[in-house]
Parts: structure tokens; sequence; C-alpha cells
């Protein structure tokens, strides 16, 4: 089965966006940061001797945190819009295959099989359908490349079914 699709910035965006909540890296980064902005003020202002102080000195470790992590996000984006191109084949055409080796893809700048086995995880996220091949390297397709429902879910079903006999797991 095959697809054809046009990667363009704002997909890398909705599709960061998409992924974002449902990463354990989000909520492993936004604790690490309370942590640490906890561990600073205790170590500027003391310990907290009331339970105001509790509450404002947590207030500010999750708010920092959360900052932390919005300020990482908005970071990340701007590398992603400046680093993301149609020559370095991550914006723009994109032509996927499924086999029972794995995902074929072809662009402007490349052309390459991910085999089912070295795939982490394929599943539908939002508008898009992703093939992580490692922590933060994934293939997107758009839900919108495909001309019908059916034809999307056929394809997830399909790769699926590669996806699952590759890592021994049971339909």
């Amino acid at each position: 089965m095959e697809v054809t699709t046009d990667i363009k910035r704002n997909d890398l965006i909705r599709f960061n966006l998409a992924i974002l909540p449902r990463m354990r890296s989000t909520y492993v980064t936004i604790l690490s940061i309370a942590i640490l902005v906890f561990a600073f003020i205790a170590w500027n202002k003391g310990f907290p001797q009331s339970n105001n102080d509790w509450f404002v000195i947590i207030a500010a470790a999750i708010g920092g945190g959360v900052g932390g992590m919005f300020a990482g996000v908005l970071i990340s984006f701007i590398f992603i819009l400046f680093s993301s191109s149609s020559s370095n084949g991550i914006l723009g055409k994109h032509e996927y295959k499924l086999s029972s080796e794995g995902l074929y893809e072809v662009t402007s700048s490349n052309e390459g099989l991910s085999k089912w086995g070295g795939i982490q995880e394929v599943k539908v996220v939002g508008p898009y359908i992703l093939f992580r091949i490692s922590g933060f390297l994934f293939h997107i397709i758009p839900k919108r490349s495909f001309s019908t429902t059916e034809d999307m879910h056929s394809f997830v079903t399909e790769a699926l079914e590669h996806w699952k006999n590759a890592h021994n797991k049971a339909n």
C-alpha cells in the first residue's frame, strides 16, 4: 500500500503539539525543572516554615517547571522551523510504501527503508499517523493524504499488522 503526502511547516508544529502531551518525557522535564526550582528557592530563601511558605514555594516550583517546559518547546519550534526545508527532505513531497520488510520512504533528498523491527511505535495521534523510529525521530503522514477515511484505516491496519508481526505481538 502506498501514499504520497506533502509535509509543511505547520504539520511539524501541529504534530509536535499533538504528541507533546502524550510523551512521558514532557512530564519528566516539568518535574525535573520543578524540583530544581524548589531546590533553588529553598537554598536561596531557606526551607519553608509555614503552610503559606510551602504553598508559595510549591506553586513557584510548578510554575517554573511548566514555564521552563514552555520555553524549551518554543526554542524547539524555532529550531524546527529554521532547520526544516524541502532540500533536506523534511518538508515537501514524501512517498511512503508499506511492505513486509518495512516502511519505505522517498523524498527529494533521500530514500530509505525503516524495517518493522526497528520501528518503535505505529499509531494515530490527532490528525497524523506516526511511525516512531526512535525517541524523538518520527515519520508522519497527515490523514489528509488519503482520499477517504477507509483508505487511511486500511493503511494504518496494514502498518500495524506488519509492525505487530515484527515485534511478535498478538494481533
